[in-house]
């Protein structure tokens, strides 16, 4: 718990001095942009597991709309996040056919920031709660 109040802490330090930025664009999602960039290709557009890309997997992708439904009613923040970024395999999947995206934001943000220092490890978490922010409002009630 004290791990993902952290991470949310991090977060906050991140964006806040960018708020009016992010107030003057209301129609701006990033977690959804994010999930779309990153997430639709395999589980569609509607988060249900029917990306245009299923038919290429071994493993369906799940629908991610009910995370929370197949939890309890809780969305398992901390676990998804852990799937996203690499850090928690999933055992009933065998090898690990979904990209690791926590390495896959530390070599695009090196790409973005050449020049500029930055803090590797948050930029990769943000990335990965804007996309667990996301999951976390299309869930099924």
């Amino acid at each position: 718990m004290k791990r993902a109040t952290l991470a949310i802490l991090m977060l906050a330090a991140t964006l806040l001095p960018n708020a009016k930025a992010f107030a003057q664009t209301p129609t701006t999602d990033r977690g959804q942009k994010e999930y779309e960039a990153q997430c639709g290709i395999c589980h569609g557009a509607d988060a249900k597991g029917d990306g245009v890309f299923t038919q290429a997997l071994k493993v369906a992708p799940p629908d991610l709309t009910v995370l929370a439904k197949n939890n309890g009613g809780v969305f398992p923040a901390e676990r998804i996040s852990g799937v996203i970024d690499g850090r928690v395999e999933i055992a009933s999947h065998g090898p690990r056919d979904m990209p690791i995206w926590g390495a896959r934001y530390a070599a695009n943000a090196a790409k973005r920031f050449p020049d500029i220092p930055y803090a590797q490890e948050t930029y990769i978490r943000a990335s990965v709660l804007l996309l667990v922010e996301y999951l976390s409002r299309i869930q099924q009630k």
